[in-house]
């Protein structure tokens, strides 16, 4: 069982006051390790383990309410910094509300109009691609009088749900017809 704590003993200070410190032994790791033969065994299941009295630790209410408060209180986020110039050390930094008046960095505004653009040329692209895949599937339709989903596969390589919605957004144009509903009857020619 685990030993009980000692009652602290008054040790003299040099200005002739008395202290209370708690007295414990010194840790010894050989004599505090359980031996195999001190471990108790599990009680099988269903049968009551003994009944021993429990120990308790000792709370101090006004600590409890002091860590509630502070699990309460929100934690500052701290603020990005520029880094400090090196050539002058003594240079105050500026506060982190300051505007800054920096000319090589542009407006929020600018800002957002090259996003814009950038996103406006990056769909343009896309788009590019698109209508050489598409112009590649009339190509073949051109040479063959009916395309299917697996011949559109294999010309650009991609998948299924690709091909269809390639010959679906040609259809649209009206540039193919389907003919068919479902299956593998299905096929398009050219209008």
């Amino acid at each position: 069982m685990a030993e009980e704590p000692q009652e602290p003993q008054p040790i003299d200070t040099a200005q002739g006051k008395t202290a209370q410190v708690p007295v414990s032994e010194p840790f010894d790791s050989a004599q505090d390790k359980p031996t195999p033969a001190a471990i108790e065994p599990l009680p099988p299941e269903g049968a009551q383990a003994p009944s021993e009295p429990l120990q308790t630790a000792q709370i101090n209410p006004a600590e409890v309410e002091k860590a509630a408060q502070a699990a309460l209180e929100p934690v500052p986020t701290p603020q990005p910094q520029a880094p400090a110039s090196t050539s002058s050390p003594q240079a105050a930094p500026s506060s982190p509300t300051a505007p800054s008046n920096k000319s090589n960095s542009p407006s929020s505004a600018e800002a957002t109009e090259g996003r814009r653009e950038l996103l406006a040329k990056g769909r343009a692209k896309v788009q590019e691609k698109k209508q050489k895949k598409l112009d590649k599937i009339m190509e073949l339709l051109n040479t063959k009088d009916k395309v299917s989903n697996a011949d559109v596969e294999k010309l650009l390589r991609v998948s299924d749900a690709t091909a269809t919605r390639y010959l679906s957004a040609l259809q649209k144009q009206g540039k193919i017809r389907k003919v068919g509903k479902t299956g593998r009857s299905v096929f398009y020619a050219k209008v």
